[in-house]
């Protein structure tokens, strides 16, 4: 009885293995890539940052469809180099949300409010500590509004390099379609990959952004 157990397990293991491999081996999401595999949640950062994780998963998932159903051959081939840069661009997003989620944190604690009520009392105070307590309430201010800034102007960009990402798929999946010279999908992968780097430009801008407000990078 114990032998035959063995042979059922070993049959089921084996049945495990192969059906990885043929995910891999089919660009499907689930497989090799997969957001579980590379440790990205998007239900770990909040919005708007989850919003752009959840968006540029979608794109992964998308091409990984396109992949799986172009046939096989170098068009295929050539088709999962390309999602190995794009592999690269999401867990690029995924580190800018990141980070953008630590600048936003940083942000939600200055409590700009109870500090403009303080700077009302303060200006209005002759003490002898009160001129250097209105510069430091004045600086938190300021902190705030970079904060901001930032802020507002990394979402403005993830929406713009988004917006391209999902370009670059619908791209690849048109040339998908075709039989002839793969070279076009040069021009995909090339889209791809200054999407990419223009999203880790903007990465690390915003640690930078964290350095300055004081608040750790990530």
């Amino acid at each position: 009885m114990t032998a035959v157990l063995l042979v059922v397990v070993l049959v089921l293991v084996a049945a495990g293995v192969g059906s990885i491999v043929v995910m891999r081996r089919n660009g499907d999401p689930r497989g090799a890539g997969s957001s579980r595999v590379r440790g990205i949640d998007p239900f770990t950062v909040n919005e708007p940052w989850r919003r752009f994780v959840q968006d540029a998963l979608k794109a992964q998932t998308r091409f990984g469809e396109v992949v799986a159903a172009a046939r096989p051959g170098p068009l295929r081939d050539r088709l999962a180099e390309i999602g190995r840069a794009l592999d690269d661009g999401v867990a690029t997003t995924w580190a800018t949300a990141r980070q953008g989620q630590v600048v936003r944190e940083a942000r939600r604690r200055i409590d700009t409010n109870e500090v403009n009520r303080r700077l009302a009392t303060f200006r209005s105070d002759d003490g002898p500590d009160a001129e250097r307590t209105v510069r430091s309430l004045e600086a938190q201010l300021d902190s705030a509004a970079r904060l901001d800034a930032a802020t507002a102007s990394a979402e403005s960009r993830l929406r713009l390099l988004q917006a391209q990402l999902d370009e670059a798929v619908a791209r690849a999946a048109e040339l998908s379609t075709r039989a002839g010279d793969i070279g076009e999908l040069a021009g995909v992968e090339s889209s791809i990959t200054e999407v990419t780097d223009q999203m880790e430009a903007l990465r690390l801008a915003l640690e930078e952004t964290g350095r300055a407000g004081g608040t750790p990078g990530n």
